[in-house]
């Protein structure tokens, strides 16, 4: 076994490192490029985890009898196999844009994010993101809410305005600048959401639209080596965030936080950490679409005309990821285990081999026209707002699949959907 993982580890290795010289000589990249995040994403949650399997890690939840069947070594190297191959084809769809030539018709008017619009939604988020935040959050000092909706209390309706007011103050920001006011409430908002133990993407995404941001307006395409290492500190930090938060709000002394630290070291050794088992769970997805005996052929997608519809008016609403239930079986239980399909299982499930190679090839090629449409355009263009956002929640495409765009730029980001959508819809009727 560990032969075979050494010679498909030593393939995805050289195939990481031939994709990443190309798209660094040849691809025009930057950190706001899609192929950026794509190579960290890769390399944290494919590439290392084969490294670790190689020498001697447990597979994900490995001898956990009667709760989850354990992976074999073949469905590793498969799933590996057929990331390589998606990795592939995405280096070549971001090859071919790189030198295709851009056409930008000049007598077309930019669209900026309207002043008056922002003004206007604002004033409705940010007082609704404080009642989200002072309603439903642990608030280190003052204690948690207890608030009780009802029926809706697992509405994304409710939950999501909790939000709101990092989200409004990234607008300011993009907006108005790095102004010190903007950049206190976005801090007073991450120091609250960093104790909530959940939601791990809300810090993250702030974080990562931000620092693009910095970089495109001081037209910087890369980080230098000291904001380098302050980042990978800082994820270092980020990955167990989410249960130090739920153990902080336990009341949990400092002896049993460093306690937990080296617990969580020692989950990565035997194979039941969930923050470095990606590769594991894309790899039972695969094994589990084929035992389901059929394809979905697009139908994941569907589910997104249901979101729209509050849970409370339809208690049997097919979750976006209803086909991940579907496929389940009782030692794999992939809601139980908070899987994650990958955009290649995501792929895979719809259209099998083919789509492993259709499927992020299209991604990749308009998410970097997109990209190359941006770059000199107007500071403030709508455009290139919801683009730094699509930047900044690239990862969660990567980890989850295509739905992930709708979820995260429009749901997740309702202010900032907001005045991106009412700035297009007024300046166009103009």
């Amino acid at each position: 076994m560990k032969e075979s993982l050494f010679s498909v580890s030593c393939i995805d290795i050289t195939i990481l490192l031939i994709n990443s010289w190309l798209l660094f000589r040849h691809g025009k990249i930057s950190i706001y490029h899609p192929a950026a995040t794509y190579l960290a994403f890769h390399t944290f949650a494919f590439t290392a985890r084969i490294i670790f399997l190689t020498n001697g890690a447990n597979f994900f939840l490995e001898n956990q009898n009667g709760y989850f069947s354990e992976i074999e070594s073949n469905e590793i190297i498969r799933a590996i196999f057929l990331a390589d191959i998606g990795f592939i084809s995405m280096t070549i769809a971001w090859l071919l844009e790189a030198n295709r030539k851009l056409t930008i018709n000049p007598l077309k008017p930019v669209i900026l994010l309207d002043e008056k619009v922002l003004k206007y939604v604002l004033l409705f988020t940010i007082p609704l993101g404080i009642w989200g935040v002072l309603v439903q959050l642990y608030i280190p000092g003052i204690g948690k809410a207890n608030s009780d909706f009802g029926s809706w209390n697992e509405s994304s309706y409710i939950a999501n305005t909790q939000n709101w007011l990092l989200l409004s103050s990234l607008l300011l920001v993009f907006k108005y600048g790095f102004k010190k006011i903007f950049l206190l409430i976005v801090g007073l908002s991450l120091f609250v959401l960093a104790f909530q133990g959940q939601h791990r993407y809300r810090i993250v995404t702030a974080f990562i639209f931000l620092l693009f941001l910095y970089l495109y307006r001081e037209k910087k395409k890369w980080l230098s080596l000291q904001s380098t290492a302050i980042l990978l500190i800082g994820i270092i930090i980020f990955l167990p965030m989410k249960y130090f938060g739920k153990l902080i709000q336990q009341g949990a002394t400092r002896q049993e936080l460093f306690e937990f630290v080296f617990e969580y070291r020692e989950s990565l050794g035997i194979g039941a950490n969930a923050d470095f088992s990606f590769l594991d769970m894309y790899a039972s997805i695969l094994t589990l679409i084929d035992q389901h005996g059929k394809h979905f052929y697009g139908s994941t997608y569907f589910t997104l005309l249901l979101a729209p519809i509050p849970r409370p008016f339809w208690e049997a609403k097919p979750s976006l990821m209803q086909w991940m239930t579907d496929i389940s079986t009782p030692t794999r239980n992939l809601r139980e285990l908070g899987a994650v399909a990958t955009i290649y299982g995501e792929s895979y499930a719809n259209f099998g081999y083919v789509g492993i190679i259709i499927i992020p090839f299209l991604f990749a090629k308009y998410s970097a026209r997109w990209y190359y449409r941006i770059l000199n355009t107007h500071p403030q263009s709508a455009s290139l707002y919801l683009y730094l956002y699509f930047s900044a929640i690239i990862i969660q495409v990567y980890r989850d699949g295509l739905n992930a765009i709708f979820i995260f730029l429009s749901v997740y980001n309702m202010p900032g959907f907001f005045v991106y959508f009412f700035s297009i819809l007024k300046q166009k009727r103009v």
